[in-house]
């Protein structure tokens, strides 16, 4: 099995309660040699990922692809000791699930998001093309692709091609979150990227995760300067070129009286993509939508065009 292969080994994996028993596992065979006792393979010599099982996960099957999931996606971040631990799912989803991990003492953060994206995320995601106008082909180290061969793949859609424009989209949302968080905008703050695992702090507490402004029914008095709050995080994404593109109570988390915004794989080019301003009016309407409960109307189209016009015509 190749890499590019394996990228996809999980991609049909859907997050099923489970009330299996965990399976106690075959210790490595060992020969003695000279009195001391040897791996028979060296292959069974690690730095401890192989046995690292995370706390979410030790009930489960060892062959249970969600255990391997999380595993082989945060293998990488528990070595480097920025993770050490997960302890339960925050959301499930058919693009990808959100994971809370405790952080090592090296990370600097005591909770971590690991959101671990499934590569058919392209592929469920409407008109996913409409979202890449205008963006610059990069590799995984957020450099410009201009080798030919990686291009055609891209365009042909090939299983090489899919991975790279699947590493595009991961890069470009760490990317995004660390221009705007260094901004000063209400976003996650970016930790770190790895193949199809995104980690960024932790919006909640150690009892629970931040709930959605879907899902919450915030005081009346809170409603105008959240509404105002949301308008000044928009309008820094426009001062940097960026429409979020999927703005709306689903996506903005709420807590201890703060708005935080979250998802950002479709950002959208503000400068570049002629389908940018369209975008930019439906986040306006989405947002404009759920806060007329409470009684603050404007009139979308004037006020989507007013923001435009501020942030975008000056430059």
């Amino acid at each position: 099995m190749t890499k590019y292969e394996n990228h996809f080994k999980y991609e049909s994996f859907e997050y099923e309660p489970t009330d299996r028993q965990s399976h106690k596992q075959m210790k490595p065979r060992k020969t003695k040699a000279n009195g001391r006792f040897y791996p028979d393979d060296i292959h069974e010599m690690d730095d401890g990922i192989e046995s690292w099982v995370p706390t979410y996960v030790r009930n489960l099957d060892p062959k249970h692809h969600e255990r391997e999931w999380v595993i082989n996606s945060l293998g990488h971040f528990y070595r480097d000791n920025i993770v050490s631990d997960v302890t339960r799912l925050v959301k499930g989803g058919k693009e990808a699930n959100v994971y809370c991990c405790t952080g090592h003492e090296n990370s600097g953060e005591a909770l971590i998001a690991a959101k671990l994206y499934r590569p058919r995320m392209l592929r469920s995601l409407k008109n996913d093309a409409i979202y890449k106008i205008g963006r610059t082909a990069v590799d995984e180290g957020g450099q410009a692709i201009r080798n030919r061969r990686e291009r055609v793949a891209i365009q042909k859609k090939t299983r090489f091609g899919k991975r790279l424009d699947f590493d595009q989209w991961i890069g470009t949302e760490f990317r995004v979150l660390e221009e705007l968080y260094e901004a000063g905008a209400a976003v996650p703050k970016p930790i770190g990227y790895h193949n199809t695992t995104l980690l960024m702090s932790f919006i909640g507490d150690e009892y629970g995760s931040a709930p959605t402004l879907s899902e919450v029914s915030i005081e009346r008095e809170e409603a105008n300067p959240l509404f105002n709050a949301l308008l000044e995080d928009v309008s820094i994404m426009l001062n940097h070129g960026y429409v979020h593109g999927d703005l709306s109570a689903y996506n903005i988390l709420y807590w201890e009286g703060e708005l935080t915004l979250i998802d950002f794989p479709q950002m959208v080019n503000a400068h570049k993509n002629p389908h940018a301003y369209k975008l930019f009016e439906r986040d306006i309407s989405r947002v404009c939508d759920y806060f007329s409960r409470f009684g603050i109307t404007h009139h979308v189209k004037a006020l989507a065009r007013s923001l435009w016009h501020e942030h975008m015509e000056e430059e």
